[in-house]
């Protein structure tokens, strides 16, 4: 080999470097922009999610209180006049014996009848309120932010008078065409 052949050599092992070198900073660049274009895209979803989640919780905590105040009345009344009807069940399967026993069974299933009839009372004028509430349905509302309501306490006004009411309903933030945000809503089923 002379030396014409080693420059050529010497010259086709820098170019064929430089070669590699050129294509691994382009893949380098192409997988960086998918990485940056993935991580963008995740951030913008996961940003969007967060405010789907947080209006889904508010609407779902309104409901949920609505549901257990109603469950919790009624389970209330329920379980008091069932453990009573089982205190009156059990006192009359009671064998009797002598008359201070039975004197002071007749005490207790007087006293227990009482009871289911107080019991029975105010379930039915728990029931009859429930009835008037569920028949005077309230009017949905409007909290505008053009009547003054802003960003921080518009959806902890609707809240508010949603709770006001012992009433099912939800409160949905409301939009204009181009989706900027106009107020909330009340809405009561």
């Amino acid at each position: 080999m002379n030396e014409q052949d080693e420059k050529l050599l010497k010259l086709y092992l820098k170019d064929a470097k430089k070669k590699k070198i050129f294509f691994l900073i382009i893949i380098i660049v192409l997988i960086s922009s998918i990485l940056f274009y993935g991580f963008f895209a995740k951030y913008k979803q996961s940003s969007n999610d967060i405010e789907n989640s947080i209006q889904e919780e508010q609407k779902t905590n309104i409901i949920n209180e609505n549901i257990t105040k109603e469950e919790n009345t009624n389970n209330a009344d329920n379980t008091t006049v069932e453990k009573n009807t089982e205190k009156s069940n059990k006192v009359d399967e009671t064998p009797k014996e002598n008359t201070n026993k039975e004197a002071k069974e007749e005490n207790k299933n007087q006293e227990t009848k009482e009871k289911t009839k107080e019991n029975v009372q105010t379930t039915k004028a728990t029931s009859e309120n429930k009835e008037k509430s569920a028949k005077e349905k309230p009017a949905n509302k409007d909290f505008l932010f053009t009547d003054g309501y802003t960003m921080d306490n518009v959806t902890q006004a609707a809240q508010d008078y949603l709770k006001s009411y012992d009433f099912s309903g939800e409160c949905v933030p409301i939009k204009d065409n181009e989706g900027v945000y106009l107020g909330m809503r009340v809405i009561f089923y």
